[in-house]
């Protein structure tokens, strides 16, 4: 079960077409939680992400009502185990399971299944090419046109036309292939595997046994044979010199069929696809392409594939040590999160005694809840941005459960300092539109801290007098209990610890929540007896 958990939530998430999250830290997410591998760390890391979840026990009864991709526990020989479940034509798909049989009906999979359940909201289908203009896209746009440009500018045959719509195809596949061979996976390969019987991608792209010197995979052989084929007809035209790369490319094939049918035993489907697009590129070759040969053109293909080879290594190499770094602060951030350690550091913090409220101060969440934090915060303050974005993420996952103060940190000095400013106008926000409004505002705010662009958009202040005490009231709070830097947290009159960064903030606050919910409980309980 712990070396499918990140599986698990991929696929899931990969079915509901959810992309807002980064999906080598959704790993570190889950891996440094812990309760991992659970259902717990599994929704705490959905929330951390920001992705809508749903966690609950259901009666059997209602399979029928759930959505057609969820996360789900079972009842195996060797105990539960968690699982991504697929419902499609009365038929239930278990995916990352140990049982030999992952197709079940409707009434066997309910004699093994325990009703809980995960689930995701399902979001629309997204566009590749991104609406908004960005650099990227006008880069893209720009090369495909200088492409197609170059290849209309040349003559053409039906067997030149279908050769080049091949090693573009084979491209393609071989890109996802090397995609697969990074760990970085994509719904429509995770599709397209997953659709050609008992097949698994992952296990033969990655496998020892297709590796060149032991760093050149068959993935990357194949982006290097059909890039080097792509360029080559762009440049150079459909001749002769094409049969050499097609040539080489048989033992490979060979290779790659051996090996799957009989050392690894396992099929991939985007290989399958990938032998099915080469074997057509060489009998359009076989067929068409006269044994000629001139060293122009050998030179030629020598050149195009050298400095595509080149650039493709050094741009892998960078990938795969940038993935390693990733991989080798699992261990670290792991560490950091070891809730002991927090613990230590979170009782050696300072303590402050005076958290009484402020009249008419912003209080976010909810306002009954015990469980308190005061942040100390300035809009000019570049390190409040990532605080605020963690008290914003707090918020959302538990809000209902604890309650979060705005304190303001500012000049009272001069009527027109910025930070004043802003900080007015958000207390006026706050109090006619809600917290709601407030967040946003103060989140439009830190996406590029320029004053005149937000003042435009929320006009400027207008220097209420009550909100004016309230912000002197804070400064000399701040003043009098030493908190001379921001951002500054206080959970519950602890001061939260300067060695730990605002990334960690919303891991802690869960656990210090769950914390302050079973002292609470405990002092019920002693209360009763």
């Amino acid at each position: 079960m712990e070396n499918n958990i990140e599986n698990i939530v991929e696929h899931l998430l990969l079915r509901n077409r959810i992309r807002n999250y980064n999906k080598k830290d959704l790993k570190l997410q889950l891996r440094v939680h812990p309760n991992f591998p659970s259902f717990q760390s599994i929704t705490d890391t959905l929330d951390y992400f920001n992705i809508d979840n749903v966690a609950v026990e259901v009666p059997k009864s209602s399979l029928e009502q759930l959505p057609q991709d969820f996360v789900s526990i079972i009842h195996t020989d060797n105990g539960d185990e968690i699982v991504s479940v697929n419902k499609k034509n009365n038929r239930i798909t278990l995916e990352n399971t140990t049982l030999k049989s992952n197709v079940l009906d409707y009434s066997n999979f309910s004699s093994i299944w325990v009703p809980k359940v995960i689930a995701v909201e399902k979001e629309a289908k997204s566009s590749i090419i991104s609406k908004k203009p960005s650099l990227f896209n006008l880069l893209l746009l720009i090369s495909v046109a200088s492409f197609i440009t170059i290849f209309i500018g040349k003559t053409h045959s039906i067997p030149s036309i279908s050769f080049f719509l091949l090693s573009i195809t084979g491209l393609i596949l071989s890109f996802f292939a090397v995609q697969e061979s990074l760990g970085i996976q994509s719904q429509t390969v995770h599709q397209f595997c997953s659709s050609v019987g008992n097949t698994n991608c992952g296990d033969v792209i990655n496998s020892t046994q297709g590796k060149l010197f032991n760093t050149i995979s068959l993935a990357d052989m194949g982006l290097l044979f059909f890039g080097s084929l792509v360029l080559f007809q762009l440049f150079f035209g459909f001749n002769s010199t094409l049969l050499i790369p097609t040539l080489i490319s048989i033992p490979v094939t060979l290779y790659s069929i051996y090996s799957q049918a009989f050392v690894l035993k396992k099929w991939c489907a985007l290989c399958i696809a990938t032998i099915l697009t080469t074997a057509g590129i060489l009998a359009i070759a076989m067929t068409t392409l006269p044994f000629q040969f001139s060293y122009s053109g050998i030179y030629n293909l020598l050149a195009i594939s050298s400095l595509f080879g080149t650039f493709y290594i050094f741009s892998r190499e960078k990938i795969a040590e940038n993935k390693k770094a990733k991989s080798e602060n699992i261990d670290l951030t792991k560490f950091k999160r070891d809730e002991e350690i927090f613990e230590y550091f979170f009782k050696q913090s300072k303590v402050i005694e005076d958290t009484t409220k402020i009249s008419n101060e912003i209080i976010l969440g909810n306002p009954g809840s015990k469980f308190k934090i005061i942040t100390l915060t300035n809009p000019m303050c570049g390190y409040c941005k990532e605080a605020f974005e963690a008290y914003a993420r707090v918020l959302k996952a538990h809000g209902e459960h604890l309650q979060v103060t705005i304190r303001f940190k500012v000049s009272q000095d001069s009527p027109e300092d910025q930070a004043r400013q802003i900080s007015l106008r958000l207390a006026e926000i706050y109090h006619e539109n809600g917290a709601e409004a407030f967040i946003k505002a103060y989140s439009d705010w830190f996406k590029d801290r320029t004053y005149t662009a937000w003042i435009k958009k929320y006009s400027t202040s207008i220097n209420n007098p009550d909100h004016i005490r309230v912000l002197k009231k804070q400064a000399a709070w701040a003043e009098t209990n030493d908190l001379f830097y921001t951002p500054a947290s206080i959970i519950n009159h602890t001061v939260y610890p300067t060695k730990y960064t605002y990334k960690e903030f919303f891991h802690f606050i869960s656990a210090l929540k769950e914390e302050h919910r079973l002292v609470k409980l405990t002092e019920e309980n002693l209360v009763e007896v």
